[in-house]
């Protein structure tokens, strides 16, 4: 049996079975606290910031290269509303408590690609000597005066 100062805990146990040792407490606290900053680090380089290599791993080099210049136009558009999106997502998402977190976890992969993706899409209208704006669909033939039957 046990001797000392315990006190039965709702559950059973006393304050001896807690090992509630001071030093123990602080290791444990040191632990958490070197595995905090290396999450932060690491989070830190995946960010990556804005070089050339971080986005281009987000788009297939070759992807465009069959799109004539209104389909060029065409994913460009949707892109760049999907980008002017996400930025709104991410300014809403930083107004809160603990905002930039949010928005990085939440945007910050999707905004990168499709910013990515959008660069790919402008090199390859520059390539081809395509402009950025939608041309305006043709025409409909328009139906003749005489039915066939």
């Amino acid at each position: 049996m046990k001797t000392g100062n315990t006190t039965r805990m709702k559950h059973g146990f006393t304050t001896e079975d807690l090992n509630c040792d001071p030093a123990r407490l602080r290791a444990a606290g040191l632990r958490l606290a070197v595995l905090g900053a290396l999450a932060i680090g690491l989070g830190a380089c995946a960010s990556g910031g804005e070089s050339p290599f971080g986005s281009s791993v987000f788009v297939d080099p070759s992807k465009y290269d069959l799109y004539n210049c209104q389909q060029l136009a065409t994913a460009r558009k949707t892109t760049n509303d999907r980008v002017v999106e996400l930025e709104g997502l991410m300014a809403k998402a930083e107004t809160g408590a603990g905002g930039a977190l949010v928005s990085g976890l939440a945007y910050q992969t999707d905004y990168r690609a499709q910013r990515a993706q959008r660069d790919a899409i402008d090199e390859k209208l520059a390539r081809n000597n395509c402009s950025a704006e939608l041309a305006p669909p043709p025409a409909a033939a328009a139906p003749s005066g005489k039915r066939r039957r």
